[in-house]
């Protein structure tokens, strides 16, 4: 009898150590399942968040109400002599010129946007305040300036150097060091298609020749975050703008923020995914390219 009791126990005991057991790798089982539940969302929230993140684009300019004055002189004087009249006699007198009113607009990482309006709207102003070469007067820019390139031709030449000389002048202008240009000098030369031109004087050389030397001095840089181009696929005969104009094309589609003002309606079109009209300083339409360059033509037909 005391041995069947003795065996009944141990049996309770082995199915109570079974069951626990049992329990143990139910619970293990479930708390498994549920963190991989929870990795599995929280990839899935990643994802979804990264996704988001790809849909939002990326504010990369922001321009808030910017106002710029200018002031000129009313009846401009035409000697020193005159301006020093006028000044001690108090007849000196200067008006304001707006040049741009209260405009406003937003650009995004790798957009490609291109300017247009008719001469004295303000275009090239709007660059040089973006790029941080001009104060405005009034409203604010957002964009780290840093990343901002400006490429306008023909700046910082002096006409009494060689050509060799002006391309370390004008790059140093830019902002390249001695050592960049020294690595790049033949190159731009052979762009600028100036072989045996580079110790002349520029003041003896074609318009063309000139600008096919700022130009390439200009563009052999590599691409920047922020690309501003003012005017500069205009250059050189129709050989050359052809090669600029490949040149430019593949800095702007290289995945730079690209700003590029030209009179050409056909290149806005054929390169840019935005348009900005302002004309005579107001901002008078964004969108899309076509129809803001049909927009603009339009008006000078009317």
């Amino acid at each position: 009898m005391d041995f069947l009791i003795e065996i009944t126990i141990i049996l309770g005991l082995l199915m109570l150590v079974v069951s626990c057991a049992a329990l143990g790798i139910l619970w293990h089982g479930r708390r498994n399942r549920k963190k991989q539940r929870s990795q599995l969302n929280q990839k899935k929230n990643n994802e979804q968040k990264r996704i988001r993140k790809l849909d939002v684009p990326e504010l990369e300019i922001k321009v808030q109400n910017i106002t710029m004055d200018f002031k000129r002189e009313k009846d401009e004087a035409t000697s020193l002599k005159e301006l020093a009249i006028r000044s001690v006699t108090g007849q000196y007198q200067c008006e304001k010129f707006r040049a741009l009113d209260d405009i406003s607009f937003e650009i995004y990482k790798g957009e490609v946007v291109g300017i247009i309006g008719t001469n004295g709207s303000g275009k090239s102003t709007i660059l040089k305040i973006i790029s941080g070469a001009l104060i405005p007067s009034k409203g604010k820019v957002f964009v780290d300036k840093n990343k901002v390139q400006l490429l306008t031709l023909g700046t910082g030449f002096d006409y009494e150097l060689t050509g060799r000389e002006n391309v370390y002048l004008n790059g140093a202008i830019i902002g390249y060091d001695k050592k960049y240009i020294d690595q790049h000098y033949d190159e731009i030369v052979q762009f600028a298609e100036l072989e045996g031109f580079m110790d002349e004087k520029v003041r003896n050389y074609s318009s063309g020749m000139v600008s096919r030397l700022a130009f390439a001095i200009a563009t052999v840089r590599e691409v920047p975050e922020i690309l501003i181009l003012d005017e500069v696929l205009s250059v050189g005969d129709m050989f050359f703008r052809k090669k600029s104009e490949a040149r430019i094309k593949s800095m702007m589609h290289a995945g730079s923020t690209v700003l590029i003002v030209s009179h050409s309606t056909s290149v806005i079109k054929s390169n840019c995914t935005k348009a900005i009209w302002i004309e005579k300083g107001h901002l008078r339409m964004i969108g899309d390219p076509k129809t803001v360059c049909d927009a603009y033509e339009k008006m000078g037909t009317a």
